[in-house]
């Protein structure tokens, strides 16, 4: 079988260019690559987040959140403090910048994927996903035991 027509091959070529339509119309637009753009998006949708509820919803390492955390902070868009209930936790906020910029690059980003998702059956492809997803978990999972 050619490679190139496997499901997953071509799950993994269409995550990688999405990825890659994404970075582009962000930066070029809002000066931020995808990647620091989800934790934003992460902690806008979820309110302040422990950077382990951030790693956990964009099901990353914390190392690799902590790290986009740093350079969000540096640039105004998030503050970090340490969480009441746990003294070992930080707690991420978006700041009023990081909110302006979310939003609108949320919209913009949006709007531009629009063009990227022509003609495909949302809910056909999100229950194939979620099918994918549960297979994954279940084999991961029995992996562990």
């Amino acid at each position: 079988m050619d490679l190139r027509q496997s499901t997953v091959f071509k799950l993994h070529r269409a995550t990688s260019l999405v990825n890659r339509v994404s970075d582009e119309y962000l930066l070029a637009r809002h000066g931020i690559h995808y990647a620091p753009f989800l934790v934003l998006l992460a902690v806008r949708i979820a309110g302040p987040s422990s950077q382990q509820k951030i790693a956990q919803a964009l099901d990353v390492s914390r190392a690799s959140v902590t790290q986009r955390i740093q350079q969000l902070t540096g640039r105004g868009l998030v503050d970090v403090t340490i969480s009441t209930s746990d003294s070992r936790a930080n707690v991420v906020t978006l700041t009023i910048p990081g909110r302006r910029l979310t939003d609108a690059a949320w919209h913009g980003l949006e709007a531009a994927l629009d063009a990227v998702d022509h003609g495909v059956d949302d809910a056909v492809l999100r229950s194939q996903l979620d099918r994918l997803i549960t297979n994954c978990t279940t084999a991961l999972n029995a992996d562990d035991s």
